[in-house]
């Protein structure tokens, strides 16, 4: 499986290549919209995040894991939906933006607010699960882009792509069911964060 792994990323390099530096992108996006914010709305957010960590369970909450398991099981379920048209990859990159955004913005906020105990808590809430998280959206982005690539293709040759369409789908369930796992795991390092600097 690897092997074949290795053999799919060497040769659609350049599709990952580009997803990855979107993504990096949106990271860096994030961080400068920080930045951007004005005192006040720097100071509102502040405010919420406040909020938003005292509200954090220091408990293991099956609700709030299950929450978890559910958005990143919609959002991989949307790639894999978008991967299926000729369209969708515009799509499929602009999520990945978004997911980078995301980032940059919630660790650049984090420590601009917190300072060292912002980025003690974004190591252990955020960086440590997102070195399993970004390897599988990207995975999975990457698989949608070459089927639509490979969808657009065929269309205009006219051939048939039902093992590949087999092949995506196997593959984009197995990504997906590691992403959703990633994203359980996250729940669980955020709650180890607040325990840690927060409880």
């Amino acid at each position: 499986m690897w092997t074949k792994l290795g053999e799919h990323i060497k040769q659609y390099w350049v599709i990952y290549l580009t997803l990855s530096c979107v993504y990096l992108a949106g990271v860096i996006f994030g961080a400068v919209g920080v930045e951007a914010l004005g005192v006040s709305e720097q100071g509102q957010l502040a405010k919420f995040l406040d909020s938003l960590l005292q509200s954090q369970p220091t408990a293991l909450d099956s609700g709030f894991l299950e929450q978890l398991a559910r958005d990143t099981f919609i959002m991989m379920a949307g790639i894999w939906v978008l991967g299926l048209t000729v369209i969708g990859a515009p799509l499929i990159y602009l999520i990945v933006f978004t997911r980078g955004f995301i980032l940059g913005f919630t660790v650049s906020f984090f420590i601009e607010a917190k300072g060292l105990l912002g980025l003690a808590l974004t190591l252990v809430s955020v960086f440590i699960p997102s070195l399993f998280v970004i390897p599988l959206l990207l995975l999975g982005a990457g698989l949608a882009t070459v089927f639509s690539v490979l969808l657009l293709r065929g269309k205009n040759s006219g051939q048939s792509l039902r093992g590949e369409f087999l092949y995506y789908s196997m593959a984009a369930a197995l990504v997906s069911l590691g992403a959703v796992a990633a994203g359980v795991t996250q729940g669980y390092f955020s709650l180890l964060g607040v325990r840690l600097f927060l409880g």
